[in-house]
């Protein structure tokens, strides 16, 4: 079975964090986990960017995951998308 790309998320950020799922906030809490599958699947080239669990989390279009596990220090960062 194909794994969505917001159920990849979760569980990156559960190794990068070393906490089990239930210990991590719902992602639906920071991004909409269907608008992400949604966006990923259909974006020919860019990325999104996003806060979840206190770590940064890239998406690229090809589906790669890069996590960031500490968010700068007094830094806020919301979803961003780059790309078409």
């Amino acid at each position: 079975m194909v794994q969505t790309v917001s159920s990849r998320v979760v569980n990156k950020v559960m190794e990068a964090t070393g906490k089990d799922e239930g210990e991590l906030p719902i992602l639906y809490e920071c991004i909409d986990p269907e608008g992400l599958n949604a966006v990923i699947d259909r974006m020919s080239a860019g990325e999104v960017s996003f806060s979840y669990a206190g770590c940064a989390v890239t998406v690229k279009s090809d589906g790669s995951i890069r996590i960031d596990d500490q968010l700068a220090a007094g830094g806020t960062q919301k979803a961003c998308l780059h790309g078409d």
